[in-house]
């Protein structure tokens, strides 16, 4: 499986990087035969979502070269890791507009949160929750959340043996989770995971 962790902040200063590669030397470190690779949003040629078709009725063809460079990029993964921060209670804004920016290319695929903030990011996660299953993704029984209290003091994100133990719980389900959609898109049967208690 090819698994992608999709590091979705923007801003001056972001925490989301590094905890985008702590979570890549992790998912190595496992050596289970699946490929990890970061896509961070700031290295993404991605304008505000302007075009007329709505992106659930393109079909995964698109009119901007932007948007068509990212759907391939995006098609081509099995699974996705969201590394997400939190904004006033919800998921940051442009991690969402490049989002929204596809339809077709997400569904029927598993997605895993990585989350940090004040709660963990459990505000962005709910959030995140409804976007995917609204677009057809498979969510997951578990998330990784990291409190701004416990895994960043003096402001260092620091998440310990606790920390990698939360992101392999998730790693094991969203590749089990992979697997199963795989196999469940070529006998064109959906699959979904067990509902989660958020």
């Amino acid at each position: 499986m090819k698994i992608a962790i999709f590091v979705g902040s923007v801003r001056n200063g972001r925490y989301a990087r590094i905890v985008g590669e702590w979570a890549l030397q992790q998912l190595e470190s496992r050596n289970d035969g699946n490929t990890y690779e970061i896509v961070d949003l700031m290295e993404q040629d991605i304008d505000p979502l302007t075009a007329e078709v709505l992106p659930g009725m393109a079909k995964g063809v698109y009119e901007d070269p932007k948007t068509t460079a990212w759907s391939e990029l995006i098609a081509g993964f099995d699974g996705y890791f969201f590394v997400t921060g939190e904004h006033n209670a919800s998921v940051p804004a442009m991690m969402k507009n490049a989002y929204d920016q596809l339809h077709i290319e997400w569904q029927n695929k598993p997605v895993g949160y990585i989350a940090y903030g004040g709660g963990g990011g459990i505000g962005a996660v709910k959030h995140w929750r409804d976007i995917t299953e609204r677009v057809g993704m498979i969510n997951l029984a578990t998330d990784a959340m990291f409190p701004f209290g416990e895994y960043f003091p003096d402001y260092v994100f620091t998440p310990g043996e606790r920390g990698a133990a939360m992101l392999h719980a998730v790693a094991d389900e969203l590749v089990d989770a992979s697997e199963r959609a795989a196999v469940s898109v070529e006998a064109q049967v959906p699959w979904q995971s067990p509902a989660h208690p958020l």
